[in-house]
């Protein structure tokens, strides 16, 4: 009678002088003799990199513009392409925030302050931001912007 049997294993594979690098390896057993694995067979692979996919909220403080991008392949792309659509609408805006992989939103009240706030959703972003605008004494604190670039 032959039995499966089938192990995930994860190992961690170091060589001198570099980070560790995480290898998700299965094991089979490839031989079997009366009924017991007698051989396995270890197959592993190293999981690679996520592409990067930034993103930035640049806002104008006195005006309320906003702009915004998302999925570049760097910061400084996402921060530039986030100042340019803001741009459009007004001539003082600043990048508030940016985000890999994440969400980012920004709030404010009628002053001249804007709070950031960043999560893995736009809820938890938008409520990051909320909360910081509360936290630094604003009265009608309200999200203005949040985008998500993941």
């Amino acid at each position: 009678m032959k039995r499966a049997i089938h192990l995930a294993v994860m190992a961690f594979g170091v060589m001198p002088i570099m980070a560790a690098q995480a290898q998700f390896c299965s094991t089979t057993c490839s031989r079997y003799e009366e009924g017991e694995c007698v051989e396995h067979t270890q197959t592993c692979s190293t999981p690679s990199a996520p592409v990067a996919s930034y993103g930035a909220i640049a806002y104008s403080r006195t005006t309320g513009a906003f702009g915004y991008s998302y999925k570049w392949g760097s910061r400084s792309q996402a921060e530039s392409a986030a100042m340019q659509n803001c741009a459009q609408h007004a001539k003082d805006c600043q990048v508030t925030v940016w985000y890999n992989h994440e969400c980012g939103a920004v709030a404010a009240d009628q002053g001249p302050t804007a709070f950031w706030g960043t999560g893995n959703t736009v809820s938890q972003a938008r409520t990051a931001a909320q909360n910081e605008c509360t936290k630094g004494g604003r009265k009608g604190c309200a999200v203005q912007v949040s985008q998500c670039s993941n």
